[in-house]
């Protein structure tokens, strides 16, 4: 899914998507719901998010459970940062059905534990 992202292949990304997926990119991101939501936030929102340039540097697997590390080129007051981002998200029927972001690790890993 995230090699669709990155080649803005969208009909794949969402096709990966669970009907009923539940899906918050990054924290400034409200809960994207269901594939016809989610398709918004590709196609339109994520030009609009603070946070526009994420990166997934390595991935865990534990089950249906995925942890993800990577970085978010963040705009502030006209600045520019880069900052770490992890997102924990969980798959049933080898569709994605929940994604949510976290800044710290610390909390990411305990969304984890608890999903995996």
């Amino acid at each position: 899914m995230y090699r669709a992202y990155r080649r803005q292949d969208l009909d794949e990304l969402i096709d990966g998507m669970h009907p009923d997926a539940r899906f918050k990119p990054v924290p400034s991101a409200r809960v994207y719901e269901g594939r016809d939501d989610i398709r918004l936030l590709f196609e339109h929102d994520i030009h609009m998010l603070a946070e526009f340039d994420f990166r997934v540097i390595s991935v865990q697997e534990r089950g249906d459970c995925v942890l993800l590390h990577g970085k978010n080129r963040i705009r502030e007051a006209g600045h520019v940062r880069d900052a770490p981002i992890y997102w924990v998200g969980r798959f049933r029927d080898r569709l994605l059905e929940h994604f949510e972001p976290f800044e710290r690790i610390e909390e990411a890993d305990a969304a984890f534990e608890e999903q995996a």
